[in-house]
């Protein structure tokens, strides 16, 4: 029966029986029955109008790369052959997929995996996040292409993976989906299969890696490096001003769409999740939720208790969770109380100015006697986010209409690094989802974050402020048409771009 590619369709209703009789077969789990309690789940995250596309046998690169390097050499047969379940928005028919005068691109959804395990038959995916009924966030996203029947269709989603147990736990999870996302995004990095993983792993271990017990962040951290990121480490202690701090630096990496790996755990367990983006909620601009001391004339939006969209790979994807009880979800009393206890960012190779040391420039200027915007009267709010300056100079040639020209003139002819930390600068009253801001700060990330050399540019309102390296000259400050910009949103994608990366 499988001498030939096979295609089925189906609906939400009907789709766990039609997998069931594949399952059956002898080339995937025989008759024994596999455990199908977690498709159940991830099936109720998606929307009604999602139809799904039954594709078998179908090899799957990663259960291949599982299975040669370790189910082959079990006693009891496992099958090498997988099926790949698409996803399309509305109703389609094998027919449909035939008929070349159809373009299915805009309606494609994704796919996932389903492996011929007993325990756990959900393998790797990559699904929009318009296939789910929750979609009240902002996230990263990489755009993959995928073959159909001859058809060529695009996705845009976020790498997810459940573990297996055995091959790979958690942390393997965490670490393939987190080097799949920029190896397929960026080109000086590249996507690994498991077995490739395990090989980078094996110089730095003092434990065998299968059957997997978990890594520990140590040996995550030693992984990426040795595939090309530069790790920043950051520690949470249970000293409350430096956790707190802490939580705000992951905020801001966050904004800057940099995807992080976050060490989760208690007295007894530890878990291994990304953090990918944050809810997109009106709430967050309603100016009456903030609270502002009486001697402080700012806040940046990193003090914002913003919750987090997770990559879990207990979870379906997109998860949203609580940044202060990150596992609150779990229904197991042992789990549901785990917090983040580190979390790793991958940096850029030439960034020098981390979140903490931005931060603490903007800190300085902003508080500053003479260009402070203590100076300028009122209530502001500020927000801090590392860009690619082609990104953001794109914005601004293609998609900003706020900004007089002159201004966006003299920014698209300012010489810049390859990345930028930007904060934008907003009157508490005008920040809104939609609204604009009145100043802006960048910063080279390439510097060194103790001198002025560091800005490239500092205007609120009709000031622009300028230094001589040293310190800032009255006497080159200059007044310009007022600022106004558009909120900055490419670095993470959400209903406001129609979910493309």
């Amino acid at each position: 029966m499988l001498d030939y590619l096979h295609i089925w369709t189906a609906r939400k209703d009907d789709l766990i029986s039609k997998l069931q009789s594949i399952l059956k077969l002898t080339a995937f789990c025989g008759q024994e029955a596999p455990d199908i309690e977690r498709l159940k789940t991830f099936l109720e995250r998606f929307d009604d109008y999602v139809r799904f596309v039954i594709e078998f046998p179908y090899v799957d690169r990663h259960h291949r790369d599982t299975y040669y390097s370790f189910y082959s050499a079990k006693f009891s047969e496992i099958g090498r052959n997988c099926i790949r379940v698409h996803l399309f928005e509305g109703e389609i028919t094998e027919a449909d997929l035939l008929n070349k005068e159809k373009k299915f691109d805009e309606r494609y959804l994704g796919f996932f995996i389903i492996r011929p395990l007993l325990f756990h038959i959900l393998g790797r995916s990559l699904i929009s996040p318009k296939a789910f009924i929750k979609k009240d966030y902002v996230c990263c996203l990489m755009k993959v292409r995928v073959s159909l029947l001859g058809n060529d269709l695009t996705v845009h989603g976020f790498p997810h993976i459940v573990q297996d147990e055995e091959t790979h736990t958690c942390a393997e999870s965490a670490l393939w989906s987190y080097i799949e996302y920029f190896g397929s995004k960026y080109p000086q990095y590249k996507p690994l299969l498991p077995s490739q993983i395990i090989k980078t792993l094996l110089d730095n271990t003092e434990h065998r890696l299968l059957p997997s017990k978990g890594l520990t962040g140590k040996e995550l951290s030693n992984c990426l490096q040795k595939n090309g990121f530069q790790c920043q480490i950051y520690l949470l202690n249970n000293t409350k001003i430096g956790d707190i701090m802490n939580l705000r630096m992951l905020q801001i990496y966050i904004e800057s769409g940099i995807p992080l790996l976050l060490m989760l755990g208690n007295l007894s367990n530890g878990h291994a999740v990304l953090a990918i983006g944050h809810e997109e909620d009106d709430s967050l601009y309603d100016a009456r939720n903030f609270s502002f001391s009486e001697n402080l004339s700012w806040m940046d939006v990193s003090y914002f208790n913003k919750k987090l969209v997770l990559i879990d790979d207990n979870m379906p994807p997109y998860h949203i969770a609580d940044i202060s009880r990150p596992a609150a979800y779990y229904s197991q009393p042992e789990l549901c109380n785990m917090v983040i206890k580190s979390f790793i960012a991958p940096l850029p190779v030439h960034m020098f100015l981390v979140a903490e040391k931005a931060f603490a420039l903007a800190e300085k200027i902003f508080n500053d006697k003479k260009i402070g915007l203590q100076t300028k009267g009122g209530k502001w709010i500020t927000r801090l986010l590392l860009t690619g300056s082609r990104s953001f100079k794109r914005f601004l040639l293609k998609r900003e209409d706020k900004l007089e020209a002159v201004l966006k003139n003299r920014l698209l002819h300012l010489p810049m690094p390859r990345y930028i930390w930007i904060c934008e600068v907003y009157k508490a009253h005008e920040f809104t989802k939609n609204g604009h801001c009145s100043g802006l700060l960048i910063l080279d990330p390439t510097n060194d974050g103790k001198s002025l050399a560091s800005v490239l540019w500092y205007m609120v309102d009709k000031d622009m402020f300028i230094h001589d390296n040293v310190s800032w000259e009255p006497s080159l400050f200059q007044k310009l048409v007022p600022f106004r910009m558009s909120i900055y949103r490419n670095n993470l994608k959400g209903v406001w771009n129609e979910w493309k990366s």
